[in-house]
């Protein structure tokens, strides 16, 4: 089975720094293209993650990999409450999975949302 691979995330010693369209289709394996929003994120293009990571069948919106970077675009454009929410949902998910992060990690999506939230809501963070 591939590993999914999650690239983005609140952290910012695990953003994705991918620069080309290559790197961007590993950061993704085991995804449609785009269905990370990989690519925009790197390019802070944030309008353009957030379509593509909303834009998706309702399944996928309860996707933990895909509710974390969605939760970064949140947070990057100034919604505080939403990314953390957005987390809450990720930690919460009945469906995790592990990922290998842009900086080689490999970890649980449930780690990646606890992660998240440690910086932004520590009450969340400790359980």
């Amino acid at each position: 089975m591939k590993m999914p691979v999650l690239a983005a995330l609140c952290c910012a010693s695990l953003a994705a720094c991918a620069s080309n369209s290559s790197q961007v289709a590993q950061m993704e394996q085991g995804y449609a293209p785009g269905a990370l929003g990989v690519g925009a994120i790197a390019r802070a293009d944030w309008e353009k993650a957030e379509t593509l990571l909303t834009a998706r069948n309702s399944s996928a919106s309860r996707d933990p990999a895909r509710l974390i970077n969605l939760g970064k675009v949140y947070m990057e454009t100034g919604r505080a409450d939403l990314a953390v929410a957005t987390w809450e949902r990720a930690f919460a998910s009945k469906h995790h999975h592990e990922v290998e992060t842009a900086d080689g990690r490999i970890v649980s999506t449930q780690d990646l949302a606890r992660e998240a939230l440690a910086r932004y809501s520590p009450t969340v963070a400790s359980r």
